[in-house]
């Protein structure tokens, strides 16, 4: 059930004073009033102007741990929410030189929260953990070497690292351990948590029809206490390259209007920076905590999710075969075979589901990610298209310019017979050059073929490899399956021969009394 009261939770931890130098005496002075509103003093005139914004607490440096607690109590209630298929997003500021306390309390707090709300149905709960920098270089922790991920906002899952390692969990201490191994001290600085928890959804309708699966997701992300923390300028309205997918400002944005429940933690010193631009932060947060928004849960099928994706692919191919051949078509195209390759691996995780029963199990087998080979190959060719057409531009126009040329000397020839030799020269130069751009244009063609065929091989090995891997799964679980059968029947049947045997004896047994009482009967009547 969708949730119309959504509202940014705005927890603020400030210290009061002035700045220092010479904004000292042209910026505001932030002061606490009460537990909830701080105070602007704007010195200019001999009379103070002041101004309050509230929030849903504030307080003193002092208060760190207190800070945490009436974060935690106010997302309680959201967390549960995850295992229904609701996701949050936690924004932490300057955080990172304090005890590594909070996202193991959280995460302690979402599997409390969270159990009781997924029933007896299997859950699946996996982590991924990747650092950020401000110049779009992302940082697997999981996988140590890995670099250069990309974060992308796929429908409907929300924001994912595209090939960030994901580790299943068991329960809120595995959770903690793997995340402050894996953070340590410099991973916490800038840093994106998402722990995901996937269960069964409900029952479908009688008739033909899959069940979904409830795809919740708890976000946290941790920003450095810098002077162009990128959270403070999305705050303010003063980020750049907000619009740029994937960047710091683009998270943060999406973090912040998404479709999830959102919560801030700011730790703001006046000392530190511009109070200039805390004040318009503050200013932006207030304005975005009176804002409410829709948050709906995630109940989703991988299956037709990607069938929806390769029809959409399928659209854009059949767009991208005429003549109207463009960059922007060729990158939509890309980020739609990325787009499915992510719903592909998500839908594809180990562990989603019971395996019951003993076909299920050989069906069901979490099949190995293999690459598009058919759709890069189509891509290599619209690549070579749009190459082919570019030279044949240029190689026109340049044939174009011999051809004026050679009408124009036909036209003064009779007027101007000492200028053949030098026309004559300057035609041959002309001719050589086209011809040396054709040869340019067949060394190019023939070293991007190269190169695409290069791809395509190794796309080629890949999926193979994941095809052979996939077969010798299979072929392992059947035989693993069948081993347990003959076992079972060889049991089955050593029971019955068993059964049998004694049921000989018995019958040996019960026939030698007989012929003994039939000897004495004999011997009575003699």
């Amino acid at each position: 059930m969708d949730n119309p009261q959504a509202r940014l939770t705005v927890v603020v931890e400030v210290e009061p004073g002035r700045g220092s130098g010479p904004e000292e005496t042209c910026y505001p002075t932030l002061l606490l009033e009460g537990s909830k509103s701080i105070r602007l003093l704007q010195p200019g005139t001999l009379d103070t102007q002041e101004q309050c914004i509230t929030f849903d607490r504030v307080l003193g440096s002092d208060a760190a741990q207190e800070a945490e607690q009436e974060l935690l109590a106010r997302v309680q209630s959201t967390l549960g929410l995850v295992a229904q298929g609701y996701s949050v997003a936690l924004l932490l500021r300057g955080r990172e030189t304090e005890t590594p306390r909070l996202v193991p309390q959280l995460l302690q707090m979402l599997f409390e929260e969270a159990q009781p709300h997924s029933g007896p149905d299997p859950v699946l709960v996996t982590l991924s953990l990747v650092q950020l920098s401000p110049s779009g270089r992302t940082q697997d922790l999981l996988s140590p070497g890995t670099e250069n991920l990309s974060v992308l906002n796929v429908s409907p899952l929300g924001l994912v690292v595209e090939d960030a390692s994901e580790v299943e969990v068991s329960d809120s201490r595995a959770a903690s351990e793997l995340y402050l191994q894996a953070a340590g001290d410099e991973g916490r600085a800038c840093s994106l948590l998402t722990v995901t928890i996937s269960c069964p959804g409900p029952d479908p309708p009688e008739g033909p029809g899959t069940q979904g699966m409830w795809r919740g997701a708890l976000r946290i992300l941790q920003l450095p206490r810098a002077l162009d923390c990128p959270l403070l300028q999305v705050l303010a309205g003063r980020a750049t390259g907000e619009e740029v997918e994937g960047s710091l400002p683009w998270i943060v944005s999406r973090l912040l209007e998404g479709n999830n429940y959102s919560g801030l933690l700011l730790r703001l010193d006046p000392q530190g920076g511009s109070l200039s631009l805390l004040w318009a932060a503050l200013l932006g947060a207030e304005e975005r905590r009176m804002q409410v928004k829709q948050v709906r849960p995630i109940l989703w099928d991988g299956v037709e999710e990607a069938r929806a994706h390769r029809a959409g692919l399928k659209s854009l191919r059949s767009g991208l075969l005429g003549d109207n051949l463009t960059d922007s078509g060729l990158s939509q195209l890309g980020r739609a075979l990325r787009e499915l390759q992510v719903i592909k691996a998500c839908s594809q995780c180990p562990g989603s589901q019971p395996l019951k029963r003993v076909k299920a199990e050989a069906v069901e087998l979490p099949k190995l990610q293999a690459p598009d080979v058919a759709l890069q190959f189509f891509l290599a060719q619209a690549r070579k298209k749009r190459w082919h057409e570019w030279h044949q531009i240029r190689i026109q126009e340049e044939l174009k310019h011999l051809e004026q040329e050679k009408v124009a000397g036909d036209q003064v020839k009779g007027l101007e017979a000492e200028k053949e030799d030098s026309e004559e020269r300057q035609r041959c130069n002309r001719e050589q050059r086209v011809l040396r751009l054709q040869l340019e244009a067949l060394q190019a063609e023939k070293d991007n073929a190269e190169q695409d065929l290069v791809a395509l091989y190794e796309l080629h090995v890949q999926a193979a490899r994941a095809q052979t891997r996939h077969m010798l799964q299979v072929l392992r679980t059947w035989r693993r399956l069948w081993e347990e059968q003959a076992v079972t029947t060889e049991h089955h049947h050593r029971s019955l021969l068993a059964g049998v045997l004694q049921d000989n004896i018995n019958l040996a047994t019960q026939n030698q009394e007989l012929r003994a009482q039939n000897q004495q009967l004999r011997q009575g009547i003699h």
